[in-house]
């Protein structure tokens, strides 16, 4: 097996150890994502036009994208570890 290869494997074998972890940073990221979103509906809404809505808006929008991110890492720590034994069963 090349390295890159082993160094998958390690990974997928990592992040599918604990599902419960894993749905737990799924929620951590959409909860994390929703706080974003109300950032930047609040700086919209309830701000007045200044330098301050922006810096709001896009603290909300830097907030909405790592919750995007961390969302996506539990998700994938879910299924991975499903994908790579369906890929590598022996029967």
């Amino acid at each position: 097996m090349s390295k890159p290869l082993a160094l998958l494997h390690k990974l997928a074998l990592k992040l599918g150890q604990n599902p419960r972890l894993a749905l737990l940073k799924l929620i951590q990221g959409g909860l994390l994502f929703a706080f974003g979103v109300l950032m930047i509906f609040v700086a919209n809404n309830l701000v007045i036009d200044s330098i301050q809505r922006e810096l709001i808006a896009l603290v909300g929008l830097i907030t909405a994208g790592l919750g995007v991110v961390w969302s996506l890492i539990g998700y994938l720590s879910m299924s991975v570890l499903r994908i790579y034994h369906m890929l590598n069963k022996k029967d």
